[in-house]
């Protein structure tokens, strides 16, 4: 079976294991309101200054790294929260938002370090993008996507084992060389569905407006868009779960092809 081909079908079954507990979905919308909630906080009591902020003038650092970590707290908490719901579901379980919160409120601490960690990262990577013009975008790119790889599997390490950030970090790393090698088709196939999913929802909006119903296309787009961001945030949690529990205990979810699951693991060489 083709790579793409298989990818996809993972996806389907991550879907099928989703539909079974669709309330988790509930958790992106939570994070996306409070995120939206607190970012307008800041800006309207810090008085921070978006030309200033992008000059990394020294008045908006402070305010700014705040910003980050308040963001990426809220962020990868929900996202640890559909990790958990995902994982005991997995395990057999019938998981509810209030024992996904649950198992990411245990989890607190580590995850506002990893916060505090990653906060530092992202804005140490926008300023050499501010600094360094078109070569820092280059070196930022770079840079961002080999951070992504290494921490691909921190947030589930983190919410489902009793580690430091530290070992966290160092396991997601370890993770990922020995599961992933240089192959993600999961990231592909989901990045493929969602923009599709995205092209359809502009095509429909723009077919609306084009007819004369602008509020309405404008309505549409809105819905359509909260519904879209939320879905794959969730599908995302959920796709990350299985494959770290199988990369792991070398163990399948239920409702998953054992085999498709293995093929997904390409080793380097």
């Amino acid at each position: 079976m083709g790579r793409i081909g298989r990818s996809f079908q993972l996806v389907q079954q991550s879907y099928r294991i989703l539909m079974q507990d669709k309330e988790l979905m509930i958790l992106p919308l939570i994070s996306g309101v409070i995120i939206v909630g607190v970012a307008a906080s800041f800006f309207f009591f810090s008085g921070i200054n978006l030309d200033r902020a992008h000059q990394n003038d020294p008045r908006t650092i402070v305010p700014t790294f705040l910003l980050y970590v308040a963001t990426y707290f809220i962020g990868i908490f929900f996202q640890a929260a559909v990790i958990a719901g995902a994982t005991e579901r997995m395990r057999g379980g019938d998981p509810t938002v209030v024992s996904a919160l649950n198992a990411a409120g245990k989890r607190v601490v580590p995850i506002l370090m990893w916060a505090i960690v990653a906060a530092t990262v992202g804005v140490i990577l926008r300023a050499i993008q501010n600094r360094l013009g078109f070569l820092g975008k280059i070196v930022v790119a770079f840079v961002g996507a080999a951070w992504s790889l290494a921490t691909f599997f921190v947030v589930p390490v983190l919410v489902l084992e009793e580690r430091s950030v530290g070992e966290s970090f160092t396991q997601s790393l370890g993770t990922f060389k020995k599961a992933w090698g240089e192959t993600m088709v999961g990231g592909v196939s989901l990045g493929a569905a969602a923009m599709v999913a995205w092209v359809t929802l502009i095509a429909i909006t723009g077919l609306l407006a084009w007819a004369g119903a602008g509020v309405f296309a404008i309505a549409v787009f809105v819905a359509g868009a909260i519904t879209l961001v939320v879905f794959f945030s969730a599908l995302q949690g959920v796709y990350v779960a299985s494959l770290y529990r199988y990369a792991t205990d070398g163990q399948s979810a239920s409702g998953f092809d054992a085999s498709l699951l293995s093929q997904a693991f390409v080793p380097k060489k």
